[in-house]
């Protein structure tokens, strides 16, 4: 090349290196935002990855006030919960809107894109007290917020949209300040969507007498949409969930729910109406913190359904895993639930008693399928945690959500959304 040119692409390249800005008029930059997701999903710690298979942080992580859910829409959006209320990202973390909400707690959207939050709700209640402001558990449908709109549908309040307690009297009683189970003791913890649209909420709180018509407060309630009424009506409460004793089928104060049915959208979406949910009681010696409740067609149940245990995950294969989802003792304090709606079937949970993240697979065991040429004859345990601030700890995670790949934890005392990929999927 002769001596000229060699001077003048020397002289470009110093040129372009004290006027960056410059440079990318005249090449591209790779800060468009399409370009930037890409380089944000394969951006991994390599200090993280410490077994053959495991789960790689995705940086940087995503920073909030006390995130305490997180969710991947059927829209593909991310929606997170924290102190401030709701905010929606897309997935390379940018943030689209933010609704203030107080006490929002847990996300879920439903298959028309509306999405259900639950939160706090102020009022005044004047046949009981025009003075007195109540704090009420709540559940706020929003109107497909992530496409424009953030307009309130509907607000669930408890215990006024509770069928069971339909009356003003039962309404009153639980709105007595000398009591000590009143309505503001009330929580939603878990949201969960079916293929119809069909919510499930999660609720715990102080009054869990059975055999009465007024449904205990530790259970899940059915809400569906009426058209006739323009609204969410709740059509059932799940009675088959005991309250109080721990079994394969109780709802010892529950800490969250997820459903079968999730993101991405698809005609042939389960129709099952199975669940899955936490319970957190750290007071009560509880075997088995984490419930598969089946959903069976018996037309004595509710609505043609009966709500069962699945005691088939007490059978542990020891030849294909070391450790499983019914193994007494495995949880603490489990507070996040997640399933992978994808071929892979896999069944996230966080504990904030262990500060980690597990995964199982539909068959309870704990762990991975070996991956091609691995030496492994067993399922790969890739649950990981511990008490940190490093990239694969946590400190109180409180939500976990899953989509194309990727594992969203809402690691609450951290303040972030932790990302992670299996490390076979970085390729």
């Amino acid at each position: 090349m002769p001596r000229n040119n060699i001077l003048f692409i020397a002289a470009f390249a110093i040129i372009c290196g004290l006027a960056v800005a410059g440079c990318d008029e005249i090449f591209g930059s790779k800060s468009d935002p399409v370009t930037d997701e890409i380089f944000d999903q394969g951006r991994h710690d390599p200090s993280a990855i410490v077994e053959e298979v495991g789960y790689s942080a995705l940086l940087p992580f995503w920073f909030f006030d006390k995130p305490t859910d997180v969710h991947v829409g059927f829209d593909e959006l991310v929606y997170v919960t924290d102190a401030s209320g709701l905010h929606i990202l897309d997935r390379a973390g940018g943030l689209f809107r933010t609704i203030e909400l107080q006490g929002a707690t847990t996300v879920v959207q439903d298959r028309m894109l509306n999405v259900y939050v639950s939160a706090r709700y102020d009022t005044v209640v004047q046949a009981v007290d025009p003075d007195l402001v109540w704090n009420l558990p709540a559940v706020f449908k929003f109107e497909n917020p992530g496409g424009g709109s953030a307009a309130v549908l509907d607000t669930i309040i408890m215990p006024f949209h509770d069928a069971s307690r339909s009356t003003a009297s039962v309404q009153r009683r639980r709105l007595n300040p000398d009591r000590n189970d009143n309505a503001d003791k009330i929580e939603i913890t878990g949201l969960g969507i079916l293929d119809d649209n069909t919510l499930y909420v999660a609720r715990r709180g102080p009054r869990n007498i059975t055999g009465q018509p007024e449904a205990p407060d530790n259970t899940v309630l059915i809400y569906q949409y009426q058209e006739s009424e323009g609204r969410m009506r709740n059509t059932g409460q799940i009675r088959a969930l005991d309250p109080n004793n721990p079994t394969l089928a109780s709802a010892v104060q529950i800490g969250d729910l997820t459903t079968f049915v999730g993101a991405p959208q698809r005609e042939n979406i389960t129709s099952d109406r199975s669940f899955l949910i936490t319970q957190q009681d750290t007071t009560r010696d509880i075997s088995f913190r984490v419930l598969w409740i089946n959903a069976l067609d018996d037309v004595e149940g509710i609505d043609g359904l009966a709500y069962r245990s699945r005691p088939q995950l007490l059978t542990h294969d020891t030849e294909r895993a070391d450790r499983f989802l019914y193994e007494q003792g495995r949880f603490v304090n489990p507070t996040g639930l997640a399933f992978s709606a994808d071929a892979r079937g896999h069944i996230f949970v966080t504990d904030a008693g262990t500060d980690s993240l597990y995964l199982f697979q539909s068959n309870g065991h704990e762990g991975v399928i070996p991956p091609a040429g691995s030496q492994a004859t067993k399922a790969i345990s890739v649950s990981f945690g511990g008490t940190g601030n490093g990239p694969r700890q946590f400190n109180n995670p409180s939500g976990v959500a899953y989509f194309r790949q990727v594992v969203y934890v809402a690691d609450r005392d951290n303040n972030r959304i932790s990302r992670y990929k299996l490390n076979t999927d970085l390729e």
